[in-house]
């Protein structure tokens, strides 16, 4: 009588389904849910539910929540940085920071993420990194002043629009903002004088005292003004720390 021998147990590897799935695509329905829902909402599971397969086969490609992250920032981020060697360090570092805030005008939810979670620095744009570092070796700068500049470019830039773009309180949106508003708008000037003098100006237009973030009311002059004044900072300061300066 012939036995049948009994079937090779699994070896480890892809899940079954998701055959065409790629960590690309992975990251596409992310972000689309990222941009839907907001970060805190976002989970692995939903992930996989939209793509119709386990979340064992997400997790096949990307291993974790914060390495799936990392691959969205990447997305986002990806196409920032300008053309090596076609402008002035100080237009390249311009025109950087504004393909940036283009990006993250796209996608505000992931500002964030950006700019106030490590976990973005799991899939680094090495080639804005580069472009920063060649940027500022072209200003002048070197060794620990090289260091120092670049840290304040990606501050500079990444500070803002993590303010700009800040999310909104997702229970009771509206109550908030109403209730913010009139906070703002009953400062005693007897208390706070220039701050109630400039009222005017700076309500709903100025970081704390606002109630929309930048997808409502987007703060272009502010963001102009703060390029110029990181540009014009950075020359003032490779001129002090120039040698024989």
């Amino acid at each position: 009588m012939k036995t049948t021998p009994p079937p090779k147990p699994r070896s480890a590897g892809r899940p079954a389904g998701g055959g065409e799935l790629t960590k690309q695509r992975i990251a596409e329905v992310a972000l689309a849910l990222i941009d839907e829902f907001g970060l805190g909402a976002f989970s692995m599971r939903e992930v996989a539910a939209q793509l119709g397969v386990y979340p064992a086969t997400v997790h096949w490609h990307v291993s974790t929540r914060e390495a799936l992250l990392a691959e969205v920032a990447a997305a986002v981020m990806a196409g920032v940085a300008p053309p090596a060697g076609k402008l002035e360090w100080q237009a390249w570092i311009a025109e950087l920071f504004r393909r940036c805030r283009d990006a993250v005008r796209r996608h505000p939810n992931v500002a964030q993420l950006l700019g106030a979670q490590l976990v973005s620095n799991g899939s680094l744009p090495t080639e804005l990194v580069e472009g920063v570092l060649a940027a500022l070796t072209e200003a002048g700068f070197e060794g620990e002043p090289l260091l120092e500049a670049y840290n304040c470019v990606i501050a500079a830039m990444l500070g803002f629009l993590t303010m700009e773009f800040s999310p909104l309180p997702a229970d009771n949106t509206q109550a908030w903002a109403e209730e913010l508003r009139e906070r703002v708008h009953t400062i005693r000037p007897l208390d706070h004088p220039v701050l109630a003098r400039n009222l005017p100006l700076l309500a709903n237009k100025a970081f704390i005292v606002r109630w929309d973030n930048g997808t409502a009311v987007p703060l272009d002059s502010s963001f102009e003004r703060h390029i110029q004044m990181t540009i014009d900072g950075l020359e003032a300061f490779a001129r002090r720390v120039r040698p024989g300066a």
